[in-house]
């Protein structure tokens, strides 16, 4: 509170009038002063602040009493239509949220939600639904009564602050029911079922080696695409409702360099998409149905679904676990992994950080440290150095860097086309090398082993 003064000039002299204001973030949480007229003698303007702050007062009072007899459906009504979101998905969760599983509240007033209400809440919601869910709709409640205490006023405190216990989100690992074996991967798309799937097998090879979210394959434009440079952007995905939206964070947006085995299934995707497409769509997708329109996050996994159950159904030999869309990805960062590409590489292909991509394979990365602890005790302690390279002699990488100088390359662009820091320092001392790492080379290089390498008996070893 203060009285402002204010001089202003009246038929040439100099007149001061005192204004009387009032702050009202205390209780509207506004930063906006609220302004009373002005007075020639400061005596009436803090008169007249004293009658604005009683004004104030007994509104405020009135209301609270007003809104203590709101029921929560009235609140969660009103904080739905004050949120701000960017996204209208994450507005459309809020709602079903608050339909499916808090309008056991709706007929309360909102002034008898104890914080035994919540938990008894929470624990029915726990015995039903995931651990994730369950604290969605706990936020959710809590950020509603929040809306109660501020700035309503209708409560004086949140009981979701009342130490409520929730189930806990597990935080480290993924179930291995969540993803595939190699073995199985292949499988699935070695299948005539899946090969002879026009509209969808190009979908699954692109997600499985790229290992990006479904929506964000669903999303993909033919013009996100530039095929001389093996690029592909990653710009918006695609929701449910078939609506493009904004990818889901910062890191999301990214632009991927595809291999080479990748470029005969875009084209033939492309032409196909010419093809069938809705011409009419200003936004040219690459994976379409049959009548033209865009292929859907939820249709794409109905489809992919359908299509395992169909596999596992006529196959004899090898049942694949029923994954969703999302298990390709889960898939991908997990055969990455385990195949010794870099962690960083990894997450920055996935479009998430290093320490999420830590958190989810925690259990790959476990299993490789206990590897490479292994590796080095082996090092250390059960090799003799006379026999460091065995007795049937060893393999020689020289030409291999030959190769590189050559070329102009240095050993960090191994690193950069999928190759461990570890697996080029294995080979820059001459160490043994997995037929994986050798395929890769070769690949990388479009050459026959002995390009890269030649066999040294075990007395030419200095």
């Amino acid at each position: 509170m203060s009285i402002q003064e204010k001089t202003l000039r009246q038929g040439g002299k100099k007149v001061t009038y005192y204004y009387p204001v009032i702050s009202t973030y205390k209780y509207t949480k506004s930063k906006t002063p609220l302004w009373g007229p002005g007075f020639l003698k400061k005596s009436d303007a803090k008169h007249e602040e004293a009658k604005m702050l009683r004004d104030l007062e007994k509104t405020l009072s009135a209301n609270k009493a007003k809104n203590k007899k709101l029921k929560f459906r009235d609140v969660r009504k009103h904080w739905l239509e004050t949120r701000n979101t960017k996204e209208s998905t994450t507005y459309e969760r809020d709602v079903d949220y608050c339909n499916l599983y808090l309008s056991v509240f709706d007929d309360m007033l909102i002034t008898e939600i104890t914080g035994i209400h919540v938990q008894n809440l929470i624990t029915l919601l726990s015995k039903k639904y995931k651990p994730k869910t369950v604290n969605m709709a706990f936020n959710l409640l809590s950020q509603i009564i929040d809306y109660a205490v501020s700035p309503l006023k209708a409560i004086d405190s949140n009981p979701c602050k009342e130490n409520i216990q929730r189930p806990k989100i597990r935080k480290k690992g993924m179930e291995s029911d969540k993803f595939w074996t190699e073995e199985e991967l292949k499988y699935f798309l070695n299948h005539p079922y899946t090969q002879n799937d026009t509209l969808y097998y190009n979908m699954y090879v692109i997600h499985s080696i790229l290992g990006m979210r479904p929506g964000e394959l669903c999303g993909i434009s033919i013009y996100d695409l530039i095929l001389p440079l093996n690029l592909l952007s990653l710009n918006y995905g695609l929701d449910k409702k078939n609506r493009l939206t904004d990818l889901k964070n910062t890191g999301a947006q990214r632009t991927l360099k595809f291999p080479h085995h990748l470029i005969q299934h875009l084209k033939g995707q492309i032409q196909l998409s010419n093809q069938i497409r809705d011409k009419s769509l200003d936004y040219p997708f690459l994976f379409v149905l049959d009548n033209g329109s865009s292929i859907n996050p939820d249709t794409y996994c109905q489809h992919f679904q359908r299509l395992i159950e169909r596999i596992n159904k006529d196959s004899a030999d090898m049942q694949i676990k029923p994954i969703t869309p999302y298990g390709l990805r889960h898939t991908f960062a997990t055969l990455s992994l385990m195949k010794g590409v870099h962690i960083k590489a990894v997450a920055e292909v996935m479009g998430d950080s290093v320490e999420t991509v830590m958190q989810n394979y925690a259990h790959i990365l476990e299993n490789m440290a206990g590897d490479s602890l292994e590796m080095m005790a082996n090092s250390l302690f059960s090799l003799k150095e006379e026999n460091k390279y065995g007795t049937n002699g060893y393999m020689q990488f020289s030409k291999l860097w030959d190769l590189l100088n050559e070329k102009k390359l240095k050993s960090e662009w191994l690193e950069e086309n999928g190759l461990d820091h570890c697996i080029v320092e294995q080979l820059k001392n001459n160490n043994s090398v997995t037929c994986e790492t050798l395929c890769l080379i070769c690949n990388l290089f479009d050459c026959q082993p002995d390009k890269i390498m030649e066999y040294v008996p075990s007395t030419q070893k200095h």
